[in-house]
């Protein structure tokens, strides 16, 4: 669970986060951080959330955003609004670190997931881009509600239930108590 001023970062995907509100500050209506990426920093998958829209408000730099198969570039005082369900995926493609203030509403379990994602990446438990594996993905898809832009949800959550549960036989977790010491959020 995260904690307002608290800061966290992923050394391979190039980003970082400040919590501004969390889950626990809105009784759950939003998750707000400062979000920074380095020069070149990425996410890798283009995903989406089902329930959730996700708002970029810039304050520094330049990023670009894939945006349902449309790429924008955004920058200083630009807004931009996702809606739920639309496949996204974002990066750096500048010189500077780009800043942002991000928004998710709901809020949902997503300060959770950032922090095991992160926690993963860091601990060495993911590919080079930092991207976790397939068996990784599917044990954790369906308890943070992301997926990733192609198959249809139904699939998705078929295979994060066959090839989940298989990975949690393997010692694979959807939870790490390590990389989210406060606990996780509940929703």
């Amino acid at each position: 669970m995260a904690r307002k001023g608290a800061y966290i970062a992923n050394q391979l995907t190039g980003e970082s986060i400040t919590w501004l509100e969390t889950a626990a500050d809105t009784q759950g209506r939003r998750l707000v951080f400062d979000f920074t990426v380095t020069p070149g920093g990425n996410l890798p998958a283009t995903h989406f959330h089902p329930r959730q829209s996700e708002t970029f408000v810039m304050t520094s730099g330049r990023f670009h955003v894939l945006l349902d198969g449309k790429e924008q570039v955004i920058g200083p005082g630009d807004r931009l609004v996702i809606a739920p369900g639309v496949p996204h995926r974002w990066w750096n493609a500048g010189q500077e670190p780009a800043r942002m203030t991000v928004t998710f509403e709901p809020a949902l379990n997503t300060e959770t997931f950032l922090e095991q994602f992160y926690g993963l990446g860091n601990a060495g438990h993911t590919r080079p881009d930092g991207v976790p594996s397939l068996p990784q993905i599917m044990a954790m898809a369906r308890r943070y509600e992301l997926f990733v832009a192609g198959p249809p949800v139904p699939v998705q959550k078929l295979l994060s239930l066959v090839i989940g549960g298989v990975a949690r036989l393997f010692g694979l977790k959807a939870f790490y108590p390590e990389y989210s010491p406060d606990g996780e959020v509940r929703v």
